[in-house]
């Protein structure tokens, strides 16, 4: 069977024959009291690298878990940093929207919208709100000519034309 193709798992698993306490027994009355040294010691050999490999194994899992939480933390960073660059981006909109519809600045803060034009139509509505009330609120002044108050009695009339009341 030359045609089959060796991997490194199954080299690994032909130098470290995972054989019972029996067998090994049973292969071990066939040898030589070197035979058995060289068997022991080639035993040793084979589990201090399956512990060796077994540490090795564990660290390089801590480095890509540190390296996964590290890629993790940069992820995150960098989601917190385009958020605050899109927010930074719209209150700049929501700016620039309110001097170009002279909007007061306290009021800036509310414009609604994710594009400048929706926000200036938003600014137009407040503008025409702010407008309507500020007309309920200006007194009439009847164009600056006033008329005193008439008297409500003739005794009021008399000493108002007289020039004493």
């Amino acid at each position: 069977m030359a045609d089959e193709i060796t991997t490194a798992e199954d080299e690994e698993t032909a130098t470290v024959p995972e054989t019972p306490d029996a067998s090994r027994a049973q292969s071990d009355e066939g040898l030589g009291d070197a035979g058995k040294k060289a068997l022991q010691e080639e035993r040793r050999k084979a589990r201090t690298a399956e512990k060796q490999l077994s540490e090795l194994q564990k660290r390089l899992q801590e480095f890509e878990d540190r390296d996964k939480t590290e890629a993790q933390k940069l992820t995150e960073r960098a989601a917190a940093a385009e958020k605050s660059a899109a927010d930074a981006q719209t209150e700049l909109m929501r700016y620039r929207v309110a001097a170009d519809k002279k909007l007061p600045a306290e009021l800036a803060a509310r414009l609604r919208g994710t594009t400048p034009e929706e926000m200036a139509a938003d600014a137009d509505e407040l503008l025409a709100l702010l407008n309507a009330q500020q007309q309920r609120q200006t007194p009439n002044y009847d164009g600056g000519v006033r008329q005193t108050a008439r008297p409500t009695s003739m005794n009021d009339l008399i000493r108002q034309t007289a020039g004493r009341g």
